[in-house]
């Protein structure tokens, strides 16, 4: 199956530069069963190596990295886990890589005249492949997919509870509040009690995991009995979530655009490449994400809570954060997201209002889209993960859209790639070549994705990354807030229009430095997910008994064999961008 935009029902025109653009169908390249790049018998055994590792890497339906009990990282013997606050991002990219993973599976399964959609539990053993280079049986593809299937399952479960659980938060105003006399700044300055919001459903948590859990799970709410006002400053409270399972879970409250970001790339990948097998998940996910909706509309865009803390630190500990207030692509993508998912099955006074709510978003905050993208590829070292939300949901707008709607956003789209396509990133390439079909996206993904390999073994030694000793003649480096331009008339291709800050104190070489240029993949320092992190950061290291996920190699891997084995792309290429590249 392939991705099917969804053409409005009335003709929505936008002006963009004072040109009215008109709608056009979008263009599904033709079905392809072929090996592609990252069929071969290396490739698919990394992969295998990295879903198998990824069993100890899930825990209550999210992914999270990991510590094991010994360096020598013996399967099963996880005793801690950590980066909770972004596993509603990563579990939601994760889901999409295996959405992609069980599509590519039933393709292969669908070619081999095995047209059969249950779990075949005695075929988990034959994944063995034929001997041709590249080539898998019928019993390998079974085993991808109904572990696909299995995971992507155990991730919606997960995540529908995360997006309901807050219909049963609840809290008490208290007046005059109590106030934090002893840190007027910290992280909550007053406490009012709560009880002016409610909870519910749509109120979406960062994670949730059942209490008792320990170090496997999100940590207990703090407490602070000399000063109460400090209680739950990690963000968690504790919710029996009574309209569900009944059970009580630690629920790390605050989520960021980030985890936005992620649950809507894997909730709408799914919906579309799981979902038609599976009704009751297709409609669950529906059901979500239209209460994800309701509940920020209903607000004006911000995310109320239902404690009474007020923060002079950080409006994520406050009692309202204003999420999307200010951020185009972030609306414009939970807007489509909802439009999209009702479009096939919502009821008719829902698809209405949406559609009059994705009209109205689109004529206010798609005109400020390109303008906003520009604003954050000015400063592309600093919050590198913005680049990784983007295209996240880029890829959700461009791929659901068509006509004038897609070129709108195409045109911002490629505001942000000028600045990023160079970054040696293959997992922003393979999101530009599913929309692009442009084949150097391809190749970069394919010696990227391979690059990422040495790099994973490099840092599972757990020996620090050190690349800053080789600033000078061997590696140009730069201040970390050294800035530059690319212009094509000028010499060399580039000016630096801030030179970054000087130090103060004097430090060493080494201090506040980053190089000039991305460095090769191999060579970085390690991270939860390295596509999100600055390509020109020097050094890093992690423990010799931790391991993260390896999301950052699977989800580009099946993204990138569904778009080159099933549904390869048309050729749509980015309209250029005329403005500068930043370095």
């Amino acid at each position: 199956m392939t991705f099917a935009p969804r053409v409005h029902a009335a003709l929505l025109t936008v002006v963009l530069s004072s040109t009215v653009l008109g709608t056009q169908a979008l263009a599904d390249g033709p079905p392809s069963h072929r090996p592609g790049p990252l069929a071969g018998r290396s490739d698919v055994a990394a992969m295998v190596d990295l879903e198998t590792k990824m069993a100890d890497s899930l825990h209550a339906g999210h992914a999270v990295p990991i510590e094991f009990g010994s360096p020598a990282r013996t399967p099963g013997d996880v005793v801690g886990t950590s980066g909770w606050g972004d596993s509603g991002l990563w579990t939601g990219v994760y889901l999409g890589g295996e959405s992609f993973r069980y599509a590519v599976a039933k393709a292969q399964l669908a070619e081999g005249g095995d047209h059969d959609d249950h779990d075949d539990q005695d075929d988990h053993d034959k994944g063995q492949g034929k001997g041709n280079e590249g080539e898998q049986d019928d019993g390998f593809w079974r085993t991808q997919r109904d572990q696909a299937l299995g995971r992507v399952t155990a991730m919606l479960a997960a995540q529908h509870r995360d997006i309901s659980i807050a219909e049963d938060w609840t809290g008490s105003l208290r007046v005059p509040p109590a106030v934090n006399t002893a840190n007027p700044t910290g992280t909550h300055a007053a406490d009012f009690g709560g009880g002016v919001v409610a909870g519910e459903r749509g109120m979406i948590m960062r994670a949730c995991t059942p209490v008792g859990l320990g170090r496997l799970g999100v940590a207990d709410p703090t407490q602070d009995a000399a000063n109460p006002v400090n209680n739950n400053s990690n963000r968690v409270f504790r919710i029996t979530w009574a309209h569900g399972d009944g059970r009580t879970y630690n629920c790390e409250t605050s989520p960021s655009r980030d985890t936005y970001a992620g649950l809507t790339f894997g909730l709408l990948t799914a919906y579309d490449l799981v979902g038609p097998d599976r009704p009751a998940l297709r409609a669950q996910i529906r059901a979500d994400l239209l209460a994800m909706g309701e509940f920020l509309l209903k607000y004006g865009w911000s995310y109320p809570r239902p404690h009474g803390y007020v923060s002079a630190k950080h409006d994520f500990d406050g009692f309202i954060s204003p999420l999307f207030v200010q951020v185009p692509m972030a609306r414009l993508n939970l807007t489509n997201a909802v439009r999209h998912v009702l479009a096939d099955g919502g009821a008719a006074p829902d698809r209405q209002k949406w559609d009059a709510v994705w009209a109205e978003e689109l004529a206010s905050q798609g005109p400020a889209l390109a303008p906003s993208l520009e604003i954050d590829s000015a400063q592309p070292n600093a919050g590198y993960y913005k680049f990784n939300l983007h295209h996240l949901t880029g890829f959700n707008l461009l791929r659901t859209t068509s006509g004038a709607e897609r070129d709108l956003f195409a045109r911002a789209f490629a505001v942000m790639d000028k600045t990023t396509r160079d970054d040696v990133n293959a997992h922003f390439e393979a999101i530009t070549y599913a929309l692009t079909g442009d084949r150097p996206r391809l190749d970069a993904t394919v010696t990227h994705l391979r690059q990422w390999l040495t790099y994973r073994t490099t840092v599972q030694t757990g020996a620090p990354v050190r690349n800053s000793p080789r600033c000078g003649p061997a590696l140009a480096c730069v201040r970390d807030d050294q800035y530059e331009i690319a212009v094509e008339q000028a010499p060399g291709g580039s000016v630096t229009w801030f030179p970054g800050a000087p130090a103060v104190p004097p430090v060493s070489q080494a201090t506040g430095l980053r190089a000039a240029r991305p460095l090769p993949v191999a060579v970085r320092p390690p991270s939860d997910f390295l596509w999100q992190r600055p390509p020109t950061a020097l050094d890093g290291g992690q423990g010799p008994a931790a391991r993260e996920p390896g999301i950052d190699f699977l989800t580009p891997y099946w993204m990138t064999r569904y778009y080159t084995e099933v549904a390869p792309p048309a050729a749509r290429p980015l309209p250029e961008w005329a403005g500068p590249a930043h370095l």
